[in-house]
């Protein structure tokens, strides 16, 4: 397989990265994605919140996440660098990236499944599903909607940036890409602190990761996740 090369001329320096991502992690990420709900409802004054409220919330701290470590990221750049530019030109369309992102995503889908079936054998069937999705989904249009926004756009388009954009492509600086894709996957599934899906985050974050650094544009890896999440979610509809 022939790689990209992502890391040429990156905003940060190599040194820089690690700083960067543990200020993004633990300033922004775990007090925004797991506390920030919990805030909400003080504010509110409720002890829980609606499942409207509560998609509409998680899409609002979404984006002031990505707001905000978009700023960090240009905090951290290096003098000149525009880390707007940088991220636009991730997201230009390279020759033959549908093709390969269908491939991924097929991949990624395919190994998924497996996995799947394999831990339904042997350790016995288990509902998969976030109760929290399911009752968002089923509490009308309106929800859905906001859900399917919030997980097949926001939250790809975030991830992608953070793990992919800015952490692998960083660490490509100064390790293998097949290194970086490793190390920024397992990040990846650790940014979820979830147990039960952490080897199948870490195969989505390999999957994305090698689709970026195969066709040299976020567009893929953003279309490989955001689709993943479609599926999943029509899949808890139907079920």
């Amino acid at each position: 397989m022939e790689y990209s090369d992502l890391s040429q001329d990156i905003p940060w320096e190599p040194d820089d990265i690690w700083r960067t991502f543990a200020a993004y992690f633990l300033v922004l990420h775990i007090p925004l994605s797991f506390g920030g709900l919990g805030v909400v409802a003080k504010v509110l004054h409720s002890s829980s919140l609606d499942p409207l409220t509560t998609v509409a919330s998680t899409a609002m701290l979404q984006l002031g996440e990505l707001t905000l470590a978009l700023t960090l990221l240009q905090y951290t750049a290096k003098p000149h660098h525009e880390v707007r530019t940088f991220f636009a030109g991730k997201f230009s369309l390279q020759r033959s990236w549908v093709k390969e992102t269908a491939l991924w995503f097929g991949c990624i889908m395919s190994v998924v499944s497996l996995t799947s079936l394999l831990a339904d054998k042997l350790i016995g069937p288990e509902d998969a599903y976030d109760h929290i999705l399911k009752e968002i989904l089923s509490d009308g249009p309106t929800s859905s909607l906001l859900c399917f926004f919030l997980y097949s756009v926001i939250a790809p388009l975030s991830e992608e940036m953070i793990y992919r954009g800015f952490l692998l492509t960083g660490l490509s600086s100064s390790m293998k890409q097949r290194d970086a894709v490793i190390i920024s996957s397992i990040m990846f599934s650790v940014a979820h602190l979830s147990g039960k899906s952490f080897f199948q985050l870490f195969i989505i974050g390999c999957t994305t990761g090698l689709a970026y650094c195969q066709t040299g544009t976020l567009a893929s890896s953003f279309t490989i996740h955001s689709l993943y999440n479609a599926v999943i979610l029509f899949t808890m509809i139907r079920s």
